[in-house]
C-alpha cells in the first residue's frame, strides 16, 4: 500500500511503476552522458546521434523520446536536413505490465555500448596526440641541428658565400705556402748537389 502512494517523478513526469521510473532514470543518465560528451551545437554530430537513437530504438520513455524529438526540432530548424528526410521517431507500445530484468539489462547494455564507443574515441585521440607530440619533437630537433650547422637554411641570407670563399682562399694560401717551402728546400738540395 505504501508503494502505491509513493510518487515516481522524473523531470515533472510521473511514472506509475517503479520499473518505468527506473527506465526513465536510466534514459536520463544516458542523455546526460550524451550531452556531456557531444558538441550539441555541431548538427552533424546531432544527426548521427538522432539516427542511431531512432534506428536502435534507444529511448522508450517520455524522457528519452522528448530528447530525441528536441534533436529532431534542432536539426530541422538548423536547415542541415529537410524535415521529410529525417526518420520518424518510433513510439513504443504502452503497456501496464512491469519491465522485466531483461529489459533493464538491455538498457544497461545500450548505455554501456555508448560509453565504450566514447572511450574508444578518446583512446584514438590520445594516440593521435602522442604521435603529434613525437613528430613535433623530431621537427624541433631537426631545426636545432640545422640552426647549429655552419651552413644551413638559416644562414642562407647571411654572408655565408663570402665565408666559404674565404675558407677556400685560406686553404689555397696554406697549400701555396707549403709548396713554396718545399720548393725552397728542393732548391737548397739541388744547389748543394751542384756545389759538390
Amino acid at each position: 500500500m505504501a508503494e502505491n502512494n509513493k510518487k515516481y517523478v522524473v523531470d515533472g513526469f510521473s511514472f506509475s511503476s517503479r520499473s518505468d521510473y527506473d527506465k526513465a532514470l536510466k534514459e536520463k543518465e544516458a542523455i546526460a552522458y550524451i550531452v556531456a560528451n557531444t558538441n550539441m551545437a555541431d548538427m552533424k554530430s546531432v544527426l548521427k546521434i538522432y539516427n542511431m537513437s531512432v534506428e536502435k530504438k534507444s529511448f522508450t520513455t517520455i524522457i528519452g523520446l522528448e530528447f530525441v524529438n528536441n534533436m529532431r526540432k534542432n536539426l530541422v530548424s538548423s536547415g542541415i536536413v529537410p524535415k521529410n528526410t529525417l526518420m520518424d521517431i518510433p513510439v513504443p507500445k504502452i503497456s501496464s505490465s512491469k519491465v522485466t530484468n531483461t529489459d533493464n539489462s538491455i538498457i544497461n547494455a545500450k548505455t554501456d555500448r555508448y560509453k565504450q564507443a566514447y572511450e574508444n574515441a578518446l583512446a584514438g585521440k590520445t594516440i593521435k596526440n602522442i604521435v603529434i607530440v613525437f613528430l613535433t619533437l623530431i621537427i624541433v630537433a631537426m631545426l636545432v641541428i640545422t640552426f647549429k650547422s655552419k651552413y644551413s637554411v638559416f644562414t642562407y641570407f647571411t654572408d655565408y658565400k663570402a665565408d666559404m670563399e674565404n675558407e677556400l682562399v685560406d686553404k689555397y694560401e696554406t697549400w701555396k705556402n707549403e709548396l713554396d717551402e718545399r720548393e725552397k728546400e728542393l732548391n737548397k738540395r739541388e744547389k748543394a748537389l751542384k756545389d759538390r
